[in-house]
Parts: C-alpha cells; structure tokens; sequence
C-alpha cells in the first residue's frame, strides 16, 4: 500500500506527502531538482505544528479567509520558484540542456566550436554561343529556380574557367568524301550526345528489331542464321512473322520490331550482331519427269530448271506446303547448305532409274536441262525418307536477301553510368586522359564522371557510380566549380580604435557563407569567405585569437545566438589592435545550408560573359549542411575533446567523420588484414558522396598515417517486412494496416533512426505494430534482406552488416489482417 508521498513506491519511502522526492538516475536526460509543487506546498503550509493554538476571535467564513490565500499566494511563488530553480539546474549540464545557448556555452568551456551552416558545391557544365575561346570569370553569379521547398539560390564560379576549344559546339562539317558514321547518335545530335551500349539481346519484346522503316506481310516467311553460317550443323531458324511495330529510339530515330513466330529455337545468348534476317527472292521445284526418276536423294536435289543464281555455300530451305516454324530440321522444312552446282541433261520420256539415258529405239528423246544441287543437310536427317514421297510439292526456297540490318534493343533505363558510350564525332579532348565531366540524361539528371576519350575513335570509357539515367545521354565537357553564397562588397563596419581591446563587429547579413575546408581557418574542418581590410591591408582570419603575437594581424569569427557572424579583433597581447580611425571594411558571401536546388535548376546567369549562352545542371550541388543542431553538439563535442586532434581508437575515427560537413552519420569497423597482417580501419559514412569526400578530407588531416584507412559509403541494404496482424474486430482492417505500415516507416526505417551497422530486433518491431490502436498480435513475422544473398530470417535479430541500413519501400512492408476470434 502506498505511503501517499506521490513517488508511487508500494512500501514507503519515507518521504513525507508534502515533499517531492528528489532521485535522478544516470545517463538521463532531464535532471529532477524540485522539492515540491504547488499541492506539496499548500500542504506543508497547512499541515499543523506541534503546539500550535488557534487565533482567539478569527473565524473566516469559506469565502473570506484572507489567510488561506496569501497561503496560496506563498505556494505559487514557491512552485513558481522551484520550477525555475529545476530549469536552471538543467541547463548547467550539457546532457539535460534544452536551449541552444546553453548548449553552445556549456561545449565552448571545452573549446568547442557548434559548426556553423556550411555552403554546398557542385559542378556546372556551360554551353558556347560559338566556336571561339569561351572564359568564365570568378565570381559569376548564377541563381536557380525556385521549386517547391527550396526558396531560390545564388551559386558563384570559384576559379576562372578558360575554354579555348568549346567541347559544346558542333565541329567544323566533315569532308564531302568522309564517311558517315556507323555506330553512335545521328551527326546532327548536339555536341557530346552520347549512345548507350545496348542490351546484347537479338529477340526481345517478342521478335526482332530492324534499323530503320520496313515493311513486312504478316505471315512472311523468312530465315534466321548467323552471319558466319557455314554449316547445316549449325544454327538456322525459320520464322514467321505476326506483325510489326514502330519503336523511337531516344535520338528520335524510328525502326521496326518484326515480331516472329517461330523464333524460340535460338540460342538465348543470341546477340543481334551476329546474325541476318533473311528472306528469298527465288523458289524453286523438285523434277517430276520423268516420272518415277528420283528427284531427292541422299545428298542431292534435282531442280526442274536451272537456277544459276545459286553459289556453293548458300543455305537452302526445302520445304512443303503446311510447313511448321522453329529450328531446322522442323515440320516439313528443312535448311541445307549447298556444297555444288550442275547442270544437266535429263530426258522426260527416259526411264525412272535412267533420266540421263535418251529412250531406246526410234522414240526421240524429250530434253530437259535440269539443276543438280550437291547438298549437306543437318547430322542424322534423311531428305529421301522425309521428302522422296512427295517430291512434287517440295519447294526450294533460295536467293537470300538481308530484310534489313539487325540492332540490339536499345536500353531504356541504366542505374549506373554506363562503361563506355559512343558519340557522333571524336570528342576535342585529348585522348587516354581522364577529364571530369558531368552527363546529362533525357529527363535533365545526370552524374559526375571520369571520361576517357579512346584514341581514333569516337567511343568514350566512363567511370562513376550508382545513378538513375534514361536516355539519351549527353557527355559534357566544358566544366566549372561553384559553390553556394553571394558575394557582399565592401561593407563598412566600422572605425578602429586602438584604446578598445578586442573590437568586435557584427556583419549585417547572414548567413555568413562557410565552406568545408581541412583544417580550416575558422574552426575544424571549415572557413568562411570574409576578407577583412583595415585601411587598404589584408587581415588574416585564424580560428583562436590565443597564441598569436601582439604585432600579428589577425581576426577571429563566432556566430552569436541569433546566427548573425562577427568579426573579433586582437587586444595588443593575442593579435594587433585596430589603429585609430581605420576604416573597417569586409568582403563576404551569404547563403549556406543543406537544402539544395534540384538538377536542372541552377541555370539562371545573373551576367553573361562573352561566348557563354547556357549552363547545365545536371548533378545537384551537395555537401552543405544546416548549422550543427543542439542534439549533434551533445554527442560531439565530448567526443572531439578526446581526439586531441588525433584519431587513435575508433570511436577517434568516427568522432572525426561525423564532425565533417554534410555527415549525417558515421561508425567505423575495426579489421585484421591477413595480407597486410595488421589491424585495418574502415569508416563507413551517409549519406551522399559529398559527405564521404568531406569525411575522407578530415580523416586525412587527423588519422594515424601508419593505419591503413578506408573511408566508404554507407552500404543501403534493400529490405521487406511481412506479417500477420490479429485485428479487432470492432476496427476496419483497412485504415488499421496502412496506419501500422506508416509507424513500422517512421519509427525504425526513417534515415537516421538506426545507427550504420545496428542490428534490427524483431521485439522493436513487434512493439511498434503492436502499438497500433486496433492490432492486438502479429504472428509469422519474416524479415527479409539483400547483402551478399538473400536472407530470410523470423529470428531474434536482424543485422544489416558492417556499415549497413536497412532500406525498406512502403510496397514492400507487406502486413496482412485478420480479425481476431
């Protein structure tokens, strides 16, 4: 029974009930400090004291009884008190802190620096008006269009970018004897299309495809053989076609699919390179005189009339009239190859096993000048058993003709880049050299790639990773550096004097533009884009005033509470004081964040520069990020204060990359290298490229060089969830699932949620659907995921791997309902 001091012990804690019990547990994140309420004071003030007696002649009535409420009174002042005292105390320590100054200033007796938002960077590909030298200017501005979420955004050039040749503008007409090209997008495709290597696939979407218009009859019959055919052994297929369609190509090209009957007889590698589609121009009939002569015979075919057209080594379909489809031999058909040709003299009124021999006696002899063909027909085939009964229907199909010329299927969609393409022309860059580039795709996507243009070709070698493309492709070239920020000029901010120790000035627009940078002038890992002048001369910024020479003229940035950056100058022990009556004056940019414009949308030019129409966008900037929340500085700031600016352990390691700009999340894996036979560290970060390149730029400048040092991305780990839910039966199956699906989304795949590398427990998942209002069990749950195979477990856990997420589509967390009994 409880003891009625409110902390819900069973036994009595010995508290009294006018008393809050102060307890606090370790690792919590709100520090318990208050002695009362206002009930446990009232309380107390109305608890009577020992001794105590009644004031003689004072006898309040219920609603006059001024002495209760200034007891009241004192019981709110003593609430209101303790409850600011319990705040106060909470935000003196850096776990239970809840206001961001409290944070920043309980990190900064560390020496710690919260980051300031950090500026993205990305790659621009610009477009010539002409062939002559194109130059962009450092500095040019360029904003993107506004799109939903994302206000519009102000990128400048870093470095002058000087292009004496113009990859983007067409070259100079070919010579009226050049050939065309054969292979790659049309000439007239703008500079640096590129064609994709298509599927090695002859038969897909059920037939074959022919460049350019055809026309066919339905019902056609025609032959499928490899270019190299030479044998009645090998492959050779007899089709039918079932109809045609027109497809486009992404170069807006049109060709025909010749959809075929028949066509499953071929070997499934078949690539469309290596074979003809042909069809006859001549047929041909078997003898029939004299009658009863043998027309087919092992080996040989008797035509009733010359065919001169014919040459050994032509392939031969012998076939009659209801004949079948597929592989030959087939139904009534059969493909030879034609080893010799003759000609000669058969008589129609000899005798059948003479036809050669004129008839005896005075009957003159009927000529006829027939075509003896010397045939081979498949191993094993009998044409005599198969044709000899029916000679007189056989018809011999021959004076092939190419239908037209086969492709492959073209590829529709690539989820990497590709490892080489083809362009209409050699590109202007030098080949064997590795350039970046940046390729576009139809719909205004793209990648940053390596591309290698391959000497006295037109073909170009890419390297890059993952990315969701559809064609057409275009590579390009001509490529600039810009990060995010506009540049302020010249705002004054004030006068030195040099009776003030320590000026500080506020800059008038913010956010300030930091930009990543290792080690940085600024704080670990960035520097801002403020140049300082006092009367004409350069001051250096560096990231402590502490340690520097009276004489050294240096200036020191912070970010107050409001996120406006200031400008701190030296006292005349750390760093030079300002002179009196100097002009103050910087140079900064403003802008900077994690949200980024879309591809496509950074192509506004706020100045052109001769020669330069356009600029391309299709990879989005990245690598910026927000200023550091309050909930990161909590957990990094302890943790870097133990690095010493070194990373040793591997909590050194992933402190470092997790500080980085643009990291959202880090861990780091431990390893012994049998071939090194040495231990072997490997970070895994996420969630982009731009934050693995800022993870491996500030491990380079603290881990331990002697260790070898792997810095990879985040291993994406596809899974899916099944299961059955017991539901009410006062609830609708329906709404109860799709609520259950969106918790299971939220509360254990949502970016961020797990740590890289953490193991899944199927209890967390069954409590989150289980909390559900409606589901009252879930039975044959089976997790299933894809690393290194395909894993199917209804176990205690589920572990994604070193460095892995799980990543779970909404189609893919398959729960079923039934209603409870």
């Amino acid at each position: 029974m409880s003891c009625g001091c409110g902390c819900g012990c069973e036994t009595g804690c010995g508290t009294r009930p006018d008393r809050v019990p102060v307890w606090n547990a370790a690792g919590a994140d709100r520090l318990a400090y208050r002695i009362g309420t206002f009930a446990t004071f009232r309380r107390a003030l109305l608890q009577q004291l020992d001794g105590e007696r009644e004031l003689a002649g004072w006898q309040p009535s219920a609603g006059d009884d001024l002495g209760l409420a200034m007891l009241d009174a004192w019981a709110y002042i003593a609430d209101i008190l303790t409850f600011y005292n319990e705040r106060y105390a909470n935000e003196h320590y850096l776990r239970t802190a809840q206001l961001p100054e409290s944070v920043a200033g309980l990190v900064g007796l560390l020496g710690y620096r919260p980051r300031p938002a950090i500026a993205a960077t990305g790659r621009l590909a610009v477009i010539a008006s002409g062939p002559g030298p194109l130059v962009v200017p450092k500095g040019l501005a360029i904003a993107s269009k506004a799109s939903p979420g994302i206000a519009s955004q102000t990128f400048e050039v870093d470095e002058e970018a000087r292009f004496e040749r113009p990859s983007s503008v067409p070259a100079p007409p070919a010579g009226m004897t050049d050939a065309p090209p054969l292979a790659g997008p049309p000439p007239s495709a703008p500079p640096g299309t590129a064609e994709v290597p298509a599927q090695p696939r002859l038969l897909a979407r059920g037939g074959v495809l022919l460049k350019g218009t055809q026309t066919l009859k339905t019902g056609e019959r025609l032959l499928l053989v490899t270019k190299t055919w030479g044998s009645a052994d090998a492959p050779a297929v007899v089709v039918k076609v079932t109809g045609t369609a027109v497809e486009v190509d992404a170069h807006s090209r049109k060709n025909t699919r010749v959809l075929l009957e028949g066509a499953v007889g071929l070997p499934s590698n078949a690539a469309s390179g290596a074979y003809r589609l042909l069809r006859p121009t001549r047929a041909g009939h078997l003898t029939t005189l004299p009658a009863g002569a043998a027309a087919v015979a092992s080996g040989t075919l008797v035509l009733d009339a010359p065919a001169r057209h014919l040459a050994a080594g032509d392939p031969l379909l012998v076939e009659v009239p209801g004949a079948g489809v597929g592989g030959s031999p087939g139904s009534g058909f059969d493909v030879v190859r034609l080893t010799d040709y003759a000609e000669v003299l058969w008589y129609a009124n000899a005798l059948a096993g003479t036809p050669s021999v004129p008839p005896a006696g005075d009957v003159p002899g009927i000529p006829l000048q027939v075509a003896k063909l010397t045939v081979q027909a498949r191993s094993g085939v009998s044409l005599p058993s198969r044709y000899g009964s029916q000679a007189a229907k056989v018809v011999v199909q021959s004076g092939w003709r190419e239908v037209g010329v086969l492709l492959d299927t073209a590829v529709r969609a690539l989820s990497a880049v590709p490892s080489s393409v083809t362009l209409a022309a050699p590109p202007a860059a030098a080949a064997g050299v590795a350039v970046p580039a940046l390729v576009e795709d139809g719909k205004g996507g793209g990648a940053e790639v390596q591309a290698v243009p391959v000497a006295g070709t037109s073909a170009v070698a890419l390297s890059g990773g993952a990315a969701s493309l559809e064609p057409p492709l275009r590579v390009l070239w001509d490529v600039i550096e810009v990060s995010r920020g506009a540049t302020v000029r010249g705002e004054q901010l004030g006068r030195g004097d040099a009776s003030a120790a320590g000026q500080d000035f506020a800059l008038a627009k913010s956010p300030v533009t930091f930009r990543a940078d290792f080690p940085g002038r600024s704080g670990d890992g960035y520097s801002s884009t403020i140049e300082l002048v006092v009367d004409g001369r350069r001051w250096a910024e560096v990231p402590s005033l502490y340690g520097r020479g009276p004489s050294d003229e240096v200036f020191a940035t912070w970010n107050d509470e409001e996120g406006k950056t200031h400008v701190r100058t030296g006292d005349g022990v750390a760093g030079r004081r300002l002179p009196t009556g100097a002009v103050v004056t910087a140079d900064y940019r403003v802008g900077a964040g994690a949200a980024v414009p879309p591809p496509g949308a950074l192509t506004q030019l706020l100045s052109t520069p001769p020669n330069l129409r356009s600029v391309r966008n299709p990879v989005p900037p990245g690598g910026g990020s927000d200023a550091q929340p309050a909930d990161e500085i909590r957990d990094l700031a302890p943790r870097s204060v133990l690095t010493f600016g070194r990373a040793i352990s591997g909590d050194d390691y992933a402190a470092c990359a997790a500080a980085a700009p643009g990291v959202v999340r880090a861990t780091t894996v431990w390893a012994f290298d049998a071939t090194e036979q040495r231990p072997t560290v490997s970070v895994y970060v996420g969630d982009d490229a731009a934050a693995v390149d800022a993870a491996r730029a500030a491990l380079r400048a603290q881990a331990d060089p002697n260790r070898p040092l792997t810095v990879l991305p985040a291993v994406r780990v596809p899974a899916a969830l099944k299961v059955v839910l017991t539901v009410d039966s006062q609830y609708v199956i329906g709404p109860v699932i799709d609520r259950a699906r969106r918790a299971v989304l939220d509360e254990l795949f949502a970016p961020g949620i797990l740590a890289l590398g953490e193991p899944l427990y199927r209890s967390e998942l069954e409590r989150v659907l289980t909390d559900v209002p409606g589901v009252l069990a879930s039975r044959q749950l089976r997790f299933y995921w894809i690393r290194g195979g395909l894993h199917i477990s209804a176990g205690a856990r589920f572990h994604p791997g070193d460095g892995g997420f799980f990543h779970l589509l909404p189609q893919l967390v398959l729960l079923t309902g039934e209603v409870a009994p």
